[in-house]
């Protein structure tokens, strides 16, 4: 690099500080000492010199007209304008009154225009009562007194009359195997009871079962639906039994199973219905 050119390089990377800076001003001093052809220069250079020329210029020539002006220069201050936001407030605040009370003199009417009718207003009694005076003259004021409906009692319900049991109908069902007991009684705590009146959807079976050889009642013989279980009934000393089941829907099959330690199960099919059903004795084989 030649000496002639080193103060060029200087005031160039000076006038590139500057810009890097943004100081206008010192960008413009820089480039007043660089000492170069235009075309010497990069175009970005180029362009931040001589918008920094520009900047330079222009405050040059504020400066002086401000010192040849100076009132001219300085902007007037803008005049403040008066404030009327009280009186439009109290203009808006008259009007909004009178808007109020001329809808509140218009007359509601309460059953149109809508679709459901006004509720009826309870009926009043008008009361006389006179105000005690001392002295005075005693005047009666009228005193409208409101008379609410008062809830009317629900009707309790009826009882249901509970059918009266017919002793003739209520006797045990035999039929011709049935064995009758030999005192005559066969009642009592312990023994099974067939009544006539059975409730609906309900059905009441009744039977015995007797021994096949001797033609006796076989006690705690196991009545059960299948096989006997825990759930199974046991006959009473006359060998009978009854036991209440439902119907459903009035096609079900019972599968019964009779049995007792020492005898031949028995097995018998019954129909679900209503009523009261008697079963055919069952008569026990004893094993061999």
């Amino acid at each position: 690099m030649s000496t002639a050119s080193d103060p060029n390089e200087i005031h160039r990377a000076a006038f590139r500080d500057a810009r890097r800076r943004g100081d206008p001003l010192a960008a413009a001093r820089a480039a007043a000492q660089l000492r170069t052809d235009a075309a010497d220069l990069d175009p970005r250079d180029l362009s931040a010199l001589r918008a920094a020329r520009r900047v330079v210029g222009r405050a040059i020539r504020d400066a002086r007209a401000r010192r040849l002006h100076p009132l001219s220069a300085t902007t007037p201050a803008p005049a403040r304008r008066r404030i009327r936001f009280p009186f439009a407030l109290a203009a808006v605040i008259v009007l909004v009154v009178a808007v109020l009370t001329a809808l509140s003199m218009v007359p509601v009417d309460q059953n149109g225009g809508g679709g459901r009718a006004a509720p009826p207003v309870p009926t009043a009694t008008v009361v006389p009562v006179a105000l005690q005076s001392r002295g005075r003259v005693i005047s009666a004021v009228r005193v409208v007194v409101p008379v609410l409906p008062q809830p009317q009692p629900e009707p309790k319900p009826q009882p249901t009359a509970i059918p009266t049991a017919d002793p003739a109908l209520d006797a045990f069902p035999t039929d011709g195997d049935s064995v009758v007991p030999g005192n005559g009684s066969g009642t009592g705590p312990g023994f099974a009871s067939c009544p006539s009146f059975v409730p609906d959807g309900f059905a009441k079976l009744c039977g015995q079962v007797t021994d096949a050889s001797t033609n006796k009642p076989i006690a705690d013989a196991c009545v059960s639906l299948g096989p006997c279980n825990s759930q199974g009934i046991r006959t009473d000393p006359n060998g009978r039994w009854a036991v209440l089941l439902p119907i459903g829907n009035g096609g079900l099959l019972w599968f019964f199973e009779f049995s007792k330690a020492g005898y031949v199960t028995s097995k018998y099919t019954q129909t679900s219905k209503t009523g009261r059903i008697l079963i055919p004795t069952q008569r026990l084989a004893p094993t061999r």
